[in-house]
């Protein structure tokens, strides 16, 4: 039997799942976007100067994107194609190629470093075409995608002609993930368009920086100097790095250095390069009046008091525009990272307050990316450190404490350390005040207290399992989108202000998903989905009720934007339960669809906090909260932040 074996794995080769590529290759497999800005970067780093696309407007029709790049010979494009895993960092260096067609005026640093940037034309089709041509030889081949086996995907037999110059075309038959051509605009030219050595032509037309919907450019003077003008292009959405974006210098139509979010003087960066929005905003500077003083090899400007004019005008007005982006959410953000340290404040003597007060606006306004839970906790440090100038409050608890209760203390910190302690009763309020604020709502039972329901439910995924205790569950505004666009209802005016769940009205639909990763840390997909409807008071649950989020579930996997792996849970709740809807609902081996009452819900909350909710009623029946620190908590705050 052992010899059997050995023979059996000696003769049997790797073999490929039918999902590995979209595995291997996550997003760009399903993200239309991320697919053509890949394509366009492929180009880029072939040391193109110009690139043309015909996008399609319907399924069915041709798209084609060629650049007039270094191209590759045969064995190049073997090599590289066929490659799973291509270490282009190691195999071609960190700059793009140069074209053989033009020599650009620098070196541009290059996009790719794994090679997965080739599999994007999958995202539209099974099969697509790519030529390529250089050195007087052209190679045209078909690549196709398998259903598993002995590789992943195929390549027909290659054409090979002669042509000259050099480049590569991609095209391909659209079957899926097709966008609108506004969209491939934004997408692409919002990124590439910042390097004025780059130009792009889709369907005929030239891409303009200033022609996008989302570049708007503001003349500067600058005193003594001239006049600059600076574009401010914000597409929206996060790229994966900070490559193109950033700040970038135009003298008379070149790139002087390359794009960074670096600072404008010595005062250090702008942005934070790992935050989202450094991410996705770009800003071109046009400052022909500084052309004396551009160093020789276009890395940089020369030390000079026109330099340092001009920078400070940048400087002003960037970190205005970035200041009025958030400034709009500034004062919403001060007052909740201050409730949340409320009772400190409360002890504080008006002086110390202010200070909190200021240091928190010092914090928003030095780092307007800071995440609440970062925010609100420094505050909290901050405050507390005010405390314990102002009074003795610890010694005085001391004092005051009972034998019994200190050797209770003695027992506690033997086990746990103050930190710990700490946490775990911080975690435990909150969880506490969640299940109040539930219970108030669902046995209140009213259609429009619903849609407060599901961002009350998305701060308590705990509640229904700890599957649900991790960090990485958060609501998903794609998916959300999908379904509302497939219920095809009109949304109540809470989804304006939470789009990434759906608000209608006999019920609300929550969709919360966790990233997955590869080997290398990568996010590619999703892993788990959990959907919680909310049906409205008094609805009871059949049959009919449970297989309908099974729709989502069928939409959701038939565009594509999760993996044919990817679990979902769903949980459907209603006031009762029919005698056809109190059973758990299969589909598949990936999608598990589960009844429950509002009152169980609350049976599962009270029961993960060990009931100690009614224990502290029993034990504590007559304290009552300070009025005034209610009041503070409660102002100015909404539902959708009532379980922060």
């Amino acid at each position: 039997m052992a010899q059997r074996q050995t023979n059996l794995f000696e003769k049997t080769g790797v073999t490929f799942g039918a999902t590995f590529l979209s595995d291997h290759a996550g997003q760009l497999m399903t993200d239309g976007r991320l697919a053509i800005t890949e394509l366009v970067a492929n180009a880029y780093d072939a040391g193109a100067r110009s690139v043309r696309i015909s996008w399609p407007s319907a399924r069915g029709e041709e798209f084609w994107i060629e650049d007039n790049g270094s191209g590759m010979t045969p064995e190049q494009f073997a090599r590289r194609w066929k490659t799973l895993g291509y270490n282009r960092l190691e195999e071609q260096g960190r700059f793009a190629e140069v074209s053989t067609t033009r020599k650009p005026t620098r070196k541009r640093v290059a996009f790719g470093q794994s090679g997965k940037g080739r599999h994007g034309a999958f995202c539209f089709a099974a099969e697509y075409r790519i030529e390529t041509w250089r050195d007087g030889t052209c190679i045209a081949v078909d690549v196709r995608l398998t259903s598993g086996g002995s590789e992943p995907f195929e390549f027909g037999d290659p054409k090979t002609t002669s042509k000259r110059g050099s480049g590569t075309r991609i095209s391909a038959i659209v079957e899926r993930n097709l966008i609108d051509a506004d969209a491939v605009a934004t997408a692409i030219g919002s990124k590439f368009l910042v390097d004025p050595e780059f130009s792009i032509t889709l369907n005929g037309n030239v891409l303009d920086l200033l022609s996008l919907d989302v570049a708007n450019a503001t003349a500067l003077p600058v005193d003594g100097v001239g006049e600059i003008e600076i574009t401010e292009i914000d597409p929206q959405t996060s790229d994966r790095t900070t490559h193109l974006r950033g700040i970038t210098w135009w003298v008379h139509g070149r790139m002087v250095g390359n794009p960074s979010w670096d600072g404008l003087d010595d005062a250090g960066a702008v942005l934070d390069g790992r935050t989202a929005v450094a991410k996705r905003l770009s800003y071109v500077i046009k400052a022909d009046l500084l052309k004396p003083e551009v160093r020789a090899d276009w890395a940089g400007f020369k030390a000079s008091a026109q330099t340092t004019a001009v920078r400070a005008v940048a400087r002003q007005f960037i970190t205005s525009r970035l200041d009025a982006l958030f400034a709009d959410d500034r004062t919403s953000r001060k007052r909740s990272a201050l409730t949340e340290t409320v009772q400190t404040l409360r002890s504080l003597p008006p002086v110390s307050r202010e200070n909190v007060a200021e240091f928190t606006e010092s914090i928003l306004t030095a780092c307007p990316t800071i995440k609440p839970g970062d925010l609100a906790r420094t505050v909290e440090v901050f405050a507390k450190m005010e405390k314990a100038r102002t009074g003795y409050e610890l010694l005085g608890k001391l004092a005051a404490i009972s034998p019994e209760d200190i050797d209770n203390l003695t027992e506690i910190m033997r086990q746990w350390t103050v930190t710990d302690a700490k946490h775990v009763l911080g975690e435990l309020h909150w969880r506490l005040d969640l299940i109040s604020r539930l219970q108030e709502l669902i046995r209140a039972g009213k259609a429009d207290e619903l849609h407060d329901l599901q961002p009350l439910f998305e701060r308590g995924l705990w509640i229904f399992g700890p599957a649900y205790e991790s960090v990485e569950f958060c609501s998903n505004r794609t998916l959300a989108t999908v379904v509302r666009d497939l219920l095809g209802g009109t949304p109540v005016d809470v989804s304006a202000k939470r789009p990434d769940f759906v608000a209608l009205p006999d019920r609300s639909i929550g969709i919360y998903a966790a990233d997955n990763y590869d080997q290398a840390g990568e996010v590619f997909g999703l892993s788990r989905v959990l959907v919680v409807e909310l049906k409205r008071g008094g609805s009871t649950l059949t049959s009919e009720e449970l297989w309908q989020p099974k729709r989502y579930v069928d939409e959701l996997r038939a565009k594509n934007h999760v993996q044919s792996t990817t679990a979902f849970d769903v949980f459907v709740l209603g006031s009762t339960l029919g005698d056809d809807g109190n059973d758990k609902v299969t589909v598949g081996t990936h999608t598990t669809i589960w009844p429950m009452t509002y009152e169980r819900v609350l049976k599962r909350a009270h029961a993960r906090t060990f009931n100690l909710l009614e224990k502290l009623k029993t034990t504590f029946p007559d304290i009552k909260g300070d009025a005034d620190v209610s009041a503070a908590i409660e102002a100015g705050k909404t539902l959708f932040d009532a379980a922060k």
